[in-house]
């Protein structure tokens, strides 16, 4: 059988959705301040508790709760607690870090205006808007920080819980689709709301014969989504741009990811002949990474083809 790389993030939820909500309880005696959810985000965390580590990203639904603890207990105790809990339910601890600086400054950094921009989503608490202090301190000020991830009935799902100084603590929980070749599908839905939330989009669904540009039959459904796309916008123009992990040859890499964005452009113009003008393919290699390449998830997550829209 022909070896495929899957070129993408993760983008469709599993058949049987995980109600993110139910996995993991606030701590008791906790006052809720406020919920945020929406069906698609890349959510940006810390992958583990090493000095300097990148965030790392993933995709798919977010609900983001905050919470403030009791007076009478510390933040200490909260974090604790969330740690004997997500052991108990079988979750694998990717970070459990609670060098207060540390954590402020890397939390700070996952949840800036470039990545999770958490100061500016719209949190509700009894039907009216969470005041923004109340989730400013939390973004701003974490001293602990918990990240573990388990696959449930087919979907990884991220848990991410943080203190803060303030008292006020966060439980974020992303599920997205398990990561399987070959199975996940670009929506036209999706598509739509990711270029307008962030101007860019994963391609999902386009197949190449292992180190290779050659594009498998198997991407024809999703070729035909972004097509459609382009229809929908017809004085848009983007960039198409190849991602590669970083395994073997620097430049070969990079060669690599322009073939394949250029093959991806060839693919879309068969299929739309006059788009040629609005499509310009790129490839930056393995300079651009969403997650770590040291385990083969993150390597896959990295090889990608990504939609850019263009300032005309």
């Amino acid at each position: 059988m022909t070896m495929r790389a899957c070129i993408g993030l993760l983008f469709a939820l599993a058949a049987t959705p995980v109600m993110a909500s139910d996995l993991i309880s606030p701590f008791a005696g906790s006052e809720a301040l406020g919920e945020y959810r929406a069906d698609f985000v890349k959510y940006h965390y810390l992958p583990s508790a090493d000095a300097g580590v990148e965030p790392a990203a993933v995709e798919g639904s977010i609900v983001s709760r905050l919470f403030k603890k009791p007076a009478e207990k510390s933040n200490f105790e909260v974090f604790k607690s969330f740690e004997r809990e997500l052991k108990a339910a079988g979750f694998e601890m990717l970070t459990v870090a609670d060098d207060k600086k540390r954590v402020e400054l890397s939390v700070r950094g996952a949840n800036d205006r470039s990545k999770n921009d958490m100061v500016h989503r719209r949190y509700v608490h009894q039907g009216k808007p969470t005041p923004g202090s109340h989730v400013a301190l939390v973004a701003t000020q974490a001293q602990e920080y918990i990240a573990a991830r388990k696959t449930i009935d087919g979907s990884e799902v991220l848990i991410v819980a943080f203190t803060s100084r303030s008292g006020n603590y966060a439980i974020e929980e992303i599920v997205s689709a398990a990561m399987e070749e070959g199975t996940v599908v670009l929506s036209l839905e999706a598509l739509r709301g990711q270029m307008e939330s962030e101007g860019r989009v994963a391609i999902y669904g386009i197949f190449f014969d292992s180190a290779s540009a050659t594009l498998e039959p198997e991407s024809a459904e999703t070729l035909s989504t972004i097509v459609a796309y382009l229809k929908e916008n017809p004085e848009q123009s983007f960039y198409v741009v190849g991602h590669t992990d970083d395994q073997g040859d620097y430049a070969a890499n990079l060669a690599l990811s322009k073939a394949r964005a250029e093959a991806t452009v060839e693919a879309i113009l068969a299929r739309l002949p006059g788009a040629g003008s609005r499509l310009q393919p790129e490839g930056v290699g393995p300079l651009a990474p969403v997650a770590t390449n040291l385990g083969a998830d993150g390597r896959k997550l990295n090889r990608r083809v990504e939609l850019v829209s263009a300032l005309d």
